[in-house]
């Protein structure tokens, strides 16, 4: 009788056994699928098909600036690159910015079909695209490893120039108007009906600054901005605490600053 349980019991360890091997090669088969390693590999064949698509025009002597050829060239990074939108990443950054690629690509596309190149905005609206893109192409090196194969570093590397020049002044763009934004001016009644707004700011920042302009809106009780005044300076260095001073009629309930202009001193 022992010799007939311990036969049971070694059946059923092997059943067991079975079912869990069973399932671990379930769970495996139904692990998904995800691109965060193949990622990069597919925005650099995007990259190079569309590199090779404006150089097979050249080769043919034919304008690559032109809508036809411009719609030609784009749309072959795009095919290349559109199934990454809907894949699966771990790494939640890494989706968000391979899809925003992607909608950079897309966004060509509807202006190449929308507007024309002689329109007004069609140029600013054009370098726009191709800022965003060569930044995110510079994160892509920067961040995930992209290369792209010999031939085509040239041209990657002049991307990623302006790429690293928009990164810049992207941050000289947050760094100031994070100054401005938060700060509080105050109003003096100066009689005669005149007012002024006046805030001291120091700059925090790295960087030096030249013929800075703030914005203040004025608005009443009711919420309702009655008018817009100026106020400004020519020079804001790194450490230096600045009084800006507006000037006005209106005596607001609140004031709202913002950075209208400034340049970045040499």
């Amino acid at each position: 009788m022992r010799k007939g349980m311990t036969r049971i019991c070694s059946l059923a360890a092997c059943v067991a056994m079975a079912l869990s091997l069973s399932a671990c090669g379930d769970k495996a088969t139904d692990e998904p699928e995800y691109a965060d390693e193949t990622a990069m590999s597919v925005i650099a064949e995007g990259f190079e098909k569309r590199s090779d698509k404006i150089d097979e025009l050249v080769a043919k002597n034919e304008d690559t600036s032109t809508t036809k050829n411009r719609r030609l060239y784009v749309q072959t990074e795009l095919d290349n690159d559109k199934p990454l939108k809907d894949a699966r990443f771990k790494d939640s950054q890494m989706q968000e910015d391979v899809i925003s690629y992607i909608n950079k690509l897309e966004d060509t596309m509807t202006l190449l079909k929308t507007s024309s190149p002689n329109s007004d905005d069609f140029a600013s609206q054009w370098s726009s695209i191709y800022d965003e893109r060569s930044k995110l192409l510079k994160k892509f090196v920067d961040d995930y490893g992209l290369t792209v194969g010999e031939q085509y570093q040239d041209s990657l590397d002049e991307l990623l120039v302006n790429g690293a020049d928009v990164a810049e002044n992207d941050a000289i763009d947050e760094a100031i108007r994070g100054l401005v934004s938060g700060v509080t001016f105050e109003k003096t009644d100066d009689g005669y009906g005149s007012f002024t707004y006046s805030a001291v700011i120091q700059n925090t920042t790295n960087y030096d600054f030249s013929d800075v302009g703030i914005l203040l809106a004025l608005y009443d009780a009711q919420g309702v901005k009655v008018e817009e005044t100026y106020a400004n300076t020519s020079s804001w260095r790194r450490g230096e605490s600045v009084r800006f001073e507006a000037f006005s009629s209106t005596d607001a309930a609140t004031m709202k600053p913002s950075v209208d202009y400034y340049d970045v001193a040499d």
